[in-house]
């Protein structure tokens, strides 16, 4: 009895661990042994949770980048002042991660 009561818990502790929720607007990609398996919704989801890891927490929402204003001089001689906003917004997150991963190694 106390055996199999031991048995449940294990089982339960095992089922809280392998379920991970992903919050709205992210995206979770899901390491098996440090190597990409694949990308976790939002919502909840199982994953093994020896084998498997939350690798990167993509944020999949539009960002807003601000760029700075900055005086410039065109050619006749005309003071210009330019700034400029830029939105932007991750649509596949292994692509994200894996493109910005090899930009990196490559510079």
């Amino acid at each position: 009895m106390e055996f199999a009561l031991a048995l449940v818990v294990l089982a339960l502790v095992f089922l809280i661990w392998a379920l991970t929720p992903v919050r709205q607007g992210y995206a979770y990609t899901i390491e098996r042994f440090g190597r990409y398996t694949h990308t976790a919704q939002p919502g909840l989801n199982f994953i093994m949770p020896i084998f498997d890891r939350v690798g990167r927490k993509v944020n999949m929402m539009e960002q807003v980048l601000d760029i700075p204003g900055q005086e410039i001089i065109t050619k006749d001689n005309a003071m210009v002042a330019v700034d400029g906003v830029v939105f932007f917004q991750v649509l596949d997150a292994r692509a994200r991660l894996m493109r910005s991963a090899t930009s990196i190694s490559r510079s």
